[in-house]
């Protein structure tokens, strides 16, 4: 076995034994799997790599193939660096892209950070100036939604339950129906998209617009399995958002607006700081 096998196959014991164990020794942790000029890789860097759970055999093979996959990377790319011709494009293009990662990644952590707590005053007034655009796309519903085996004792019951949607019958249905449902929805005091109802059902409705207005119990079975629904109440689309629907969609809004602002102040003091040490020069020309 070469030097390398050596390493793997005992790296191998301290990957497997050492996950976790803050008690492994410094020379475990800097044990060299291979150096292509001045870069070096680390056998715990190619532990990270692998899946918890792997076999001592699978992990010297799987590590193998990370450090053979490492050193080709570098020879053919030493190698392809003398006969590529537009290589100082490919430099400028690798370096712009390092640039836009670096700073996508840094703009999330400002997004994280500059983040401000959505009072509910701020949300009312916007509703308020902002209410006629506030438009649904499809239709949304209040109701009941269930679904029970066809061959449940209690279908009866709950058929009865589900037509009726008093506060009454919604107990009932958490105490009895929900123990022989495969599926129990309540969203008599919220709005909800039809579609994420009708989603769960097989079944063809049609305009969702004129089946929401026509429509307060409805019922289907399908390989075993009855669907129950009941609207108590509905919202065409293209209509006006109620409210408390539009609540969460304002708070996205208003979060969006926040961060824009607050990323716009932060880059133009950037900017200026760097102005100021001498390190950004723009041009009369440039604004």
């Amino acid at each position: 076995m070469n030097k390398l096998g050596i390493i793997i196959s005992v790296g191998m014991l301290a990957c497997g034994c050492g996950r976790g164990n803050k008690a492994a020794s410094a020379s475990e942790e800097s044990d060299i799997l291979a150096q292509y000029r001045d870069t070096v890789l680390h056998l715990s860097d190619v532990c990270r790599l692998l899946p918890p759970g792997i076999s001592s055999a699978d992990s010297a093979r799987l590590t193998a193939s990370i450090v053979d996959e490492w050193i080709d990377g570098f020879i053919i790319e030493d190698l392809a660096a003398g006969q590529i011709d537009d290589m100082d494009r490919i430099e400028r293009l690798t370096e712009s892209y390092r640039r836009s990662l670096i700073a996508d990644s840094y703009r999330r952590k400002m997004r994280s950070a500059g983040v401000q707590p959505i009072d509910e005053a701020g949300v009312k007034a916007y509703y308020r100036s902002h209410r006629e655009s506030l438009r649904l796309e499809r239709p949304i519903v209040k109701g009941l939604f269930i679904k029970v085996p066809a061959s449940s004792r209690h279908l009866d019951n709950i058929r009865r339950w589900m037509t009726d949607g008093s506060q009454a019958a919604c107990d009932e249905l958490e105490n009895i129906g929900r123990k022989e449902t495969v599926s129990f929805r309540y969203f008599a005091d919220r709005w909800v998209d039809f579609d994420a109802i009708t989603s769960e059902i097989p079944y063809r409705f049609g305009d969702a617009d004129r089946f929401v207005a026509s429509t307060v119990n409805f019922e289907t079975e399908h390989n075993g399995t009855v669907y129950i629904m009941h609207l108590s109440d509905f919202c065409h689309s293209g209509g006006v958002m109620p409210e408390d629907y539009a609540a969460p969609i304002i708070e996205d809004r208003i979060k969006s607006n926040h961060l824009a602002d607050y990323e716009k102040g932060l880059i133009k003091a950037l900017r200026q700081t760097a102005i100021e040490k001498n390190i950004l020069t723009i041009g009369n020309n440039t604004r």
